[in-house]
């Protein structure tokens, strides 16, 4: 690529992990004629904060005839598993997520193949301001460097890590990690060394097993509310008819059915996962017929026990658990953190226990594993700041992500679709109920890819911004 061309794009992709990786696969693999330029400041495309493990033991939740990266193709990821590292793996089997990773990579590589790689360009750095006018936008990176493009794709992901009261953390912050996934947190750093973990979710558990596969052993704790752990993963149960739901407008008769439906399945000697499962594909209807007074009252008081029972974990991952708890290894712990001190080179947590009393824990380290719950009315982050300060973009009303359109267009500040800002997955968590998960993110990033490619004119979208960079 000349220099020239270096700051202009026909589309420019936010965010080089699997969503944006697959946005750009979907516009190659549809002909798309245009420049396609990703900033991501990782090395690898396609990793992202999910498959960017390097811990063999951290396990897919999908099994593996779920995860193709290509609608149109279901056994797509099956295939590719079989012929590069397992060749006896099974649909249901739950893939190291580190291949994941792998597998994706190597989707892009082969949707460039064939003249594309002279219109694919990554460059290493993040997004920091944005603008918009009738040429397209203009991207401020963290490089220094300027960016102009026609169309933009926020595939923001999520971020490594959520906010931590600094109260707590107050005379800790060397101890205490806002994420496993954040520096070299989940190294162990002598014998017996002892790590709470905050969280009882997936991501403690991908910490757990990243802790306890190490050479140098060590205790962990894990401590949440209630203490609950995801659920399994039955993977001989068969998916049952969808189930009817009559009262989706009214969230507390809508719950009532569910359970009705799980109880039914029960009598009929069913498991309930088949019920949940069933609902996935219409989940996202539902959500959107519920009240913003309903959908609010679902995140305060009833995410943290759907949660562990929509995303589970495989088999062997609760048996390894159940091993490290035998062993005392691992302890889990419910209750709730209320006050935390130094103590020497440890730290001294005070936690008050669910079942009354309290308890007293000396550790070593305390990691964060709470998961992402990222309120974008206050991110953090600049892109997400710039682009609603300006107006270009408004959060959901819940908080968690932007305000969209039906296409992922986003809205700006006077409810108007916008022509240029675009995004999917994580950032539409609050309008979407599922939209977090590859099943998802392939079709949405199908949809969007073609209807960028079908908008996109490069030829007079060169000569504009040839013009605007004068």
């Amino acid at each position: 690529m000349s220099p020239s061309d270096t700051n202009r794009s026909n589309v420019a992709i936010v965010g080089g992990g699997c969503s944006g990786l697959l946005v750009a696969v979907n516009l190659f693999r549809n002909g798309f004629q245009g420049r396609v330029t990703v900033i991501e400041p990782r090395e690898r495309l396609g990793a992202g904060l999910a498959y960017s493990t390097s811990f063999i033991q951290h396990l897919l939740n999908v099994p593996a005839m779920g995860m193709s990266a290509l609608p149109e193709q279901p056994g797509h990821f099956l295939e590719w598993l079989r012929t590069n590292h397992w060749p006896d793996a099974k649909p249901d089997s739950l893939a190291p997520r580190k291949l994941y990773g792998q597998y994706l990579q190597d989707v892009l590589a082969k949707s460039l193949r064939g003249g594309g790689e002279s219109r694919f360009n990554h460059i290493r750095a993040e997004v920091i301001d944005a603008t918009a006018d009738a040429n397209g936008a203009r991207l401020a990176l963290s490089d220094g460097m300027t960016l102009y493009a026609d169309k933009v794709v926020l595939a923001l992901g999520n971020p490594a890590s959520c906010p931590t009261p600094s109260l707590l953390r107050r005379g800790l912050e060397d101890r205490w990690h806002l994420s496993p996934w954040l520096g070299h947190a989940l190294r162990v750093r002598f014998r017996g060394e002892r790590i709470l973990l905050l969280g009882t979710g997936l991501t403690a558990v991908d910490a757990v097993l990243a802790l306890q596969n190490q050479e140098t052993p060590c205790q962990v704790y894990m401590l949440s509310r209630r203490g609950i752990l995801p659920q399994v993963h039955n993977l001989r149960v068969p998916l049952e008819a969808r189930p009817i739901l009559r009262n989706r407008r009214n969230l507390r008769m809508l719950v009532k059915e569910v359970r009705g439906h799980i109880e039914a399945a029960r009598r009929a000697d069913l498991c309930w996962r088949a019920i949940v499962d069933g609902l996935r594909p219409i989940s996202n209807d539902v959500w959107q017929e519920l009240s913003a007074e309903d959908q609010q009252r679902f995140v305060r008081h009833l995410k943290k026990y759907w949660e562990p029972h929509r995303h589970r974990m495989a088999p062997e991952i609760l048996e390894r658990l159940d091993g490290y708890k035998s062993s005392g290894a691992l302890r889990v712990i419910a209750g709730r953190l209320q006050e935390t001190s130094s103590r020497g080179s440890a730290s001294q947590v005070q936690v008050q226990l669910k079942g009354g009393g309290a308890e007293t824990l000396d550790v070593d380290r305390i990691i964060s594993c709470t998961g992402i719950q990222e309120n974008y009315a206050s991110s953090p982050r600049p892109l997400i700041r710039s682009l609603i300060d300006s107006g270009l973009a408004r959060p959901n009303n819940l908080g968690m992500g932007f305000q969209t359109d039906g296409q992922g267009a986003l809205l700006d500040a006077k409810m108007d679709p916008s022509a240029v800002f675009f995004t999917l997955g994580p950032p539409r968590r609050g309008e979407l109920f599922e939209t977090t998960a590859v099943p998802e993110i392939r079709v949405q990033a199908q949809a969007l890819a073609a209807q960028l490619a079908q908008s996109s004119k490069p030829d007079m979208f060169s000569a504009s911004l040839a013009s605007a960079a004068l």
